[in-house]
Formats: C-alpha cells, sequence, structure tokens
C-alpha cells in the first residue's frame, strides 16, 4: 500500500486498536494467479499475534487458503470527502480523507474447540452492548453443532501492518482548522467521525 510519511501510522497499539474497532475485514488471497476475495467478522487474539475469523464451508476459500501465494486482510475505517471551498488557500484542491489497514500473514484451519472458543468470545463481543445479551448457551446443543459443522475457522498470522491515517496532516495549522469547521457543519456520520480523529490526529502514534 503507498503510504506517504505524514499519513503512516507506525504505532502498533493504535493499528490494533483500530482493527478491534474496525473488526469486519475482507480477505484477500493470490492462489495460482486467481485472487479471492471474501469477507468476515474478526477478532485480535489476545497475545496480539493473530487473527480468528470463520467462513462458510460452502465457501470453496478454505480448501485453499493454507497454500495460498499471499494473503492479507484489509480493515477499512470512515471515509469523507474534503471541500477545498472550505480552505483560504487557493491552490487547495478537492480530495478524501480515510483510514485503512492491511495485515499480512498466513492462515491455518482450527480446530473444534478453537473453533467454539472464537464464536463464544465473537459473541461476547458484539453482544456486550445489549441489555440481555446473546449466548450459545441459549441454542439447542443438537441444532449448534450442526450449524458448527458449516463453519470452518480460521487463523491468520500478523506478521506485518500496514496502517495508513489520512486526515490532512500535511496541511499548516491554519489549513487544518478550516478543514475541521467545514467538517463540523456536515451532518453524515462519516464526517463526524473523520472530523473527530482529525481532531486527535497527534493522539493516533502514541
Amino acid at each position: 500500500m503507498y503510504i506517504p510519511k505524514h499519513f503512516n501510522l507506525e504505532s502498533r497499539e493504535s493499528q490494533l486498536k483500530f482493527i478491534r474497532q474496525n473488526s469486519f475485514g475482507d480477505i484477500v488471497t493470490c492462489f495460482n494467479n486467481q485472487l479471492e476475495i471474501n469477507h468476515a467478522p474478526f477478532l485480535v487474539d489476545d497475545s496480539d499475534n493473530f487473527l480468528l475469523c470463520h467462513l462458510a464451508k460452502m465457501n470453496n476459500h478454505w480448501k485453499f487458503i493454507e497454500k495460498v501465494d499471499d494473503l492479507k486482510v484489509l480493515f477499512k475505517g470512515p471515509d469523507c470527502y474534503i471541500s477545498p471551498s472550505w480552505s483560504s488557500n487557493p491552490n487547495t484542491v478537492p480530495t478524501w480523507n480515510y483510514v485503512s489497514i492491511q495485515v499480512s500473514g498466513t492462515a491455518t484451519i482450527i480446530d473444534d474447540e478453537q473453533l467454539i472458543e472464537l464464536l463464544e468470545n465473537l459473541s461476547q463481543q458484539h453482544e456486550a452492548q445489549f441489555e440481555r445479551p446473546w449466548t450459545i448457551a441459549k441454542m439447542e446443543p443438537r441444532k449448534f453443532t450442526a450449524m458448527r459443522k458449516a463453519i470452518v475457522g480460521l487463523k491468520i498470522s500478523i506478521d506485518s501492518i500496514e496502517a495508513k491515517v489520512k486526515l490532512s496532516q500535511n496541511k499548516t495549522s491554519e489549513e487544518l482548522n478550516e478543514l475541521t469547521e467545514g467538517l463540523s457543519k456536515m451532518n453524515d456520520e462519516n464526517s463526524q467521525k473523520i472530523l473527530t480523529l482529525m481532531q486527535k490526529a497527534s493522539d493516533l502514534q502514541r
């Protein structure tokens, strides 16, 4: 991924925090000169060294994922348009601010015990926001077994992370203030998320 130095997020702690907050990713592999792309919710394991996910067994991707030539997992954060009309600099042009992370690694298929643990942890993470969280224990054991056998769990090593955080860090303080003022008048969710990140950009590298 092309990353100018202004936009390079090098803090591993911040990289992993971003992945945990934007955990629905794209698995991209190259095998025998063919690209394959699929999508899944991910967990970062407790060691911070692996990504965990599952695919439908009917999805043939898992059958060759352990022997692919290259594997990346892409995580995308908020993005929004940045208008030059917000800047007093006459040479400012339209652009886009966004956050994107690419993880490179290799995949292995996990066993049934590890898959159950993954499903439990994944549901706990996302159900925690609800007053009455759903748990696997609420399912009939027979039904859970049948559904579990219809999926395959994957463990992907985090060999390297590339993180691009494009938040107008290459602008002057005056221009940055003008851009954030312009964004503050936008009503869409992505613009507001980018605004918040721009206001905290200096904290991301910590």
